[in-house]
C-alpha cells in the first residue's frame, strides 16, 4: 500500500478527531474568527461512526490518533470511546489534546 502523503511529500501517520464542537479553548485551529454554528447533538457523528472512521484510517496506514475538542473528555461516554479506540488494530499512539491531559500510551 502506498503511504499517505501531504503536499510536501511527507508521510501522514496521524489523524485528529474532534469529539465535540463545544470546544472551550477558542483557538484558531478549530474555531475560526467568525462565530461557529454549534450543531445539535443529533447532527454530530456518534462514537460508533467516529470509531468506524478511526478503524478505516488505521487500515490505510494511520497509526496515531489525536483526540481534540478543547476538553474532549467532557463529552458523555468519552472514556468508553477512548477505550474502544485503544482496541483498534494497528494504532500505536493515542493522545487526548486537552488542558491538563497527559499522554495516553497504548
Amino acid at each position: 500500500m502506498a503511504p499517505n502523503l501531504d503536499r510536501f511529500n511527507r508521510t501522514i501517520t496521524y489523524l485528529r478527531v474532534s469529539v465535540t464542537d463545544r470546544c472551550n479553548l477558542r483557538c484558531a485551529y478549530c474555531q475560526p474568527v467568525k462565530e461557529l454554528k454549534l450543531f445539535k447533538h443529533s447532527e454530530i457523528l456518534s462514537y460508533e461512526e467516529v470509531l468506524r472512521v478511526v478503524q478505516a484510517a488505521s487500515e490505510v496506514g494511520i497509526s496515531k490518533i489525536r483526540l481534540t475538542g478543547g476538553e474532549p473528555l467532557i463529552r458523555r461516554g468519552c472514556t468508553d470511546f477512548v477505550a474502544s479506540v485503544c482496541r483498534v488494530s494497528g494504532l500505536e499512539d493515542l493522545l487526548p489534546l486537552c488542558v491538563g491531559c497527559p499522554d495516553l500510551k497504548m
